[in-house]
Formats: structure tokens, C-alpha cells, sequence
């Protein structure tokens, strides 16, 4: 975690319950994405950490105009997040079964 980084689930609930329903209709579990952002003056930067120990970031700055009618920048944002993720653990398993 970065310099003012904190919880999605912290400092925007609503962003968080909304990402969380976004990725478990593709079967992404909260466990598999760890939420982060810093909360800025006109919104937040949204840093999704994803993958064996969490070592790939997806990362977004959105305004809270954006966060509030859940845009569909925002929407697009947790999709990619949402693949990329899936790609990466599929990856992780076929590394892990190479051992």
C-alpha cells in the first residue's frame, strides 16, 4: 500500500459493494482483488491489486460525479479489472501446476 492509500470498503462503502457485485457476476471473489484509493479533493484513485501476492495493479482516477451515477468509464474499469484478473489467476494455476 502506497502513501494514503486506505480501503475502498473505508472511504467509499457504495464503490466497494458496487465492485464486488460487478466481479462476482464473472466469479472474481472479494478475496482475489484487493480495493484500494486515495481519497483526493474531487475524487478518488481507485488501485486494484490482483494475482499471486497481489502483484498486479489496475489503477484509475474517477470523480465522485463518475462514483455516484456509476458511469460507464467506471463500469469499463471493473470489467478490464475483472478479465484481467481471470487471466491472471488462470496463468497462476497453469505456473502452479508446471512445479
Amino acid at each position: 500500500m502506497t502513501q494514503g492509500e486506505q480501503s475502498i470498503r473505508a472511504i467509499a462503502p457504495d464503490l466497494y459493494r458496487y465492485i464486488v457485485n460487478e466481479l462476482e457476476t464473472i466469479h472474481i471473489h472479494p478475496y482475489d482483488v484487493q480495493a484500494n484509493g486515495i481519497k483526493k479533493e474531487n475524487g478518488i484513485q481507485l488501485i486494484c491489486r490482483f494475482g499471486e501476492e497481489y502483484t498486479h495493479v489496475k489503477s484509475e482516477f474517477f470523480p465522485f460525479e463518475a462514483i455516484g451515477r456509476l458511469d460507464k468509464k467506471l463500469e469499463d474499469f471493473i470489467n478490464q479489472l475483472g478479465e484481467e484478473c481471470k487471466q491472471s489467476m488462470i496463468a497462476d494455476y497453469y505456473k502452479m501446476l508446471k512445479m
